[in-house]
């Protein structure tokens, strides 16, 4: 019996999740519009127990939301 699928469709498939992981890291450290890597600050607050992290783009200004995580 004959798979619809062969070897090199299952090894393309593995190089594809393995780019995947990959591009999600730059995406995340890279502008959207000018693809410069971003500069990140960390601010505490002790009385609200979190960090606040925002990033700036150098090259073109762009500064997106901050995101606030909760410590615990």
């Amino acid at each position: 019996m004959r798979t619809p699928f062969s070897v090199t469709d299952i090894q393309n498939s593995q190089n594809e999740a393995d780019a995947a992981k990959c591009m999600s890291v730059e995406h995340y450290e890279r502008c959207s519009f000018c693809n410069s890597k971003l500069i990140f600050t960390h601010d505490l607050n002790i009385s609200y127990m979190q960090v606040v992290e925002t990033s700036r783009c150098p090259g073109c200004g762009v500064a997106p939301h901050p995101k606030k995580f909760t410590l615990q």
